[in-house]
Order: C-alpha cells, then sequence, then structure tokens
C-alpha cells in the first residue's frame, strides 16, 4: 500500500530541516504552552499570540499528523512564522494517541480544542468568527471530522462556529489504511474505518474548505485529496482544491502552509479575511 514516505527523497535531510525550523521558531516567538483544554494529560495545546494584532486577532486552529499515533504539537512550532508575524494567532493541539486510546478518543479531543478556543476567545485575545482550523495527514482527516457540522449542537456550538477549514494531505477513506502495515500498530476495526471515514458518508459543511496536498505525493494522497475535494464540493460546500508543486508529504506544510508567500498560506488567510 502507498501509504508511506518512502517516496520523499532525502529524508533525513526535510526532517532536520523541519526540526531546525521548529527549534528556530521556538526560540523566536512567544508561546503560551501546554494550555489544558480537556481532563487527559494529553488534551493540551501551543498558542502563539499575534504580533501587532487587530484586536482581536483571527485565530489558526492546528492539528498535527502522524498517523494518529505519534508526534507532537511543539514539532510544528515552524508555523508561527507563517502566521504570527501577519497578525493571526495560532494554536497548535495535543491529543491522546492510539493505541492508548482509540479513533473516538482522538476525534471527541479535537472537538474538546475546538469548544475549548471559541469559549476563551476573549481571554485569549482571538475573534470567536474568524476561527480556522487546519491539519496534515491524519490532521487533515480530524479537519474533515471537525468540519462536518453534525456533532456541533450536542456539545453547544452553532454549526457556523468555524470560518472555514484546510484539509492538508489527508485521508478521507480509513479502508485502504486498515489494509496497510499502519493498521499493525494502529489495529483499525471495521466500525472505525465505516464511522469516521468522510467519503464514506454524506458531509454537511457550512464553512469553506480548502483541501490541499503536495505535487510529489504518493497516488494514493493524491487520490484521496481529490474524490475528498469532489465530496464536499457536491455535497453543497465552496471548496478549493490545490495541488502544490515540487512539495511532498513534509514540505507541504513546511515549505508550504508556514510561508507567507505560498498559495495554501495565503488562501488559508483568505478564509480569515472573507465577508
Amino acid at each position: 500500500m502507498p501509504f508511506t514516505l518512502d517516496s520523499i527523497q532525502d529524508l533525513d535531510t526535510v526532517m532536520q530541516r523541519r526540526t531546525a525550523a521548529a527549534e528556530s521558531a521556538s526560540a523566536s516567538y512567544i508561546c503560551q504552552r501546554l494550555i489544558a483544554y480537556g481532563p487527559d494529560p494529553d488534551h493540551t495545546l501551543d498558542f502563539y499570540p499575534a504580533r501587532a494584532p487587530d484586536s482581536p486577532s483571527a485565530l489558526v486552529l492546528f492539528i498535527h499528523g502522524g498517523f494518529w499515533r505519534s508526534m507532537r504539537a511543539a514539532q510544528f512550532s515552524f508555523l508561527a512564522r507563517g502566521f504570527v508575524d501577519q497578525g493571526i494567532s495560532l494554536a497548535v493541539i495535543d491529543y491522546p494517541l492510539i493505541p492508548r486510546v482509540r479513533m473516538e478518543q482522538v476525534v471527541h479531543a479535537c472537538r474538546l480544542a475546538l469548544a475549548h478556543v471559541l469559549a476563551h476567545s476573549r481571554d485569549m485575545g482571538t475573534d470567536v468568527d474568524r476561527v480556522v482550523v487546519a491539519g496534515n495527514s491524519a490532521g487533515g482527516h480530524l479537519v474533515a471530522e471537525l468540519m462536518d457540522t453534525h456533532w456541533m449542537a450536542a456539545m453547544g456550538l452553532p454549526d457556523t462556529c468555524l470560518r472555514g477549514g484546510v484539509a492538508i494531505s489527508g485521508l478521507y477513506d480509513l479502508a485502504p489504511v486498515a489494509l496497510s502495515f499502519q493498521n499493525d500498530s494502529l489495529q483499525l476495526t471495521h466500525q472505525e474505518t465505516s464511522r469516521y471515514s468522510p467519503l464514506s458518508r454524506p458531509v454537511r459543511i457550512r464553512a469553506p474548505l480548502v483541501v490541499a496536498v503536495g505535487g510529489d505525493e504518493t497516488s494514493e494522497f493524491l487520490r484521496q485529496s481529490a474524490a475528498f475535494a469532489a465530496h464536499a464540493q457536491a455535497h453543497g460546500t465552496p471548496t478549493q482544491h490545490l495541488v502544490l508543486p515540487h512539495t511532498n508529504h513534509i514540505t507541504v506544510v513546511l515549505d508550504g502552509l508556514a510561508r507567507p508567500d505560498n498559495a495554501l498560506n495565503q488562501a488559508t488567510r483568505a478564509l480569515l479575511s472573507c465577508d
């Protein structure tokens, strides 16, 4: 199955560059780390307040990837350079990871994080009406789960609470994941792949959506991104499908979302500035 990073050329160099970018950003930007948004020890987020923002500032809530089982918010501190200097605040969330929890708890954690930043917007100096949720890989899947509004009323949220969503290099049909080597550790069940595959159900997404993928990614990531963009559009969601040339599963975030001059960053900021 093509769910692998093996196709990335000079993977070690790319990983080292990502680590260096994260360390540089951590030293350059103010960050309030490990803010609790729920009862689990991994229900935390890192918050990077906007520099010289309009008061209050727009907010990007970012969900990291790692196949729902790895990585931490601090590894994505480099995203601050794409938003903080543009007058936009950034929150990067952690969530409990598989196999300690199941997919239901992962999705619920992201919902709690969104509810938290909305409820605490005044304390954070952010605009409750200008929140975009973004994420890559597993985080792209979790963006799709958050954007589908069927769950919001049960948590006391209006279905208009998000200004937009940016799903990057996501997995929107989990059945192929369950058939791949990734499932050796994930152990996704049929019930989980059915319930948490946005491509397998009608979606009700009220806010504009950007579905992005790196042009150098594997065929399955390219296929699923195109399919989900078409699926959302068919269900009435204003959807922009971006294939970013010369980027892979890592650099689509490192050199795409994190760079103000990149089309993906600009599309994200456009969601926050639209009337």
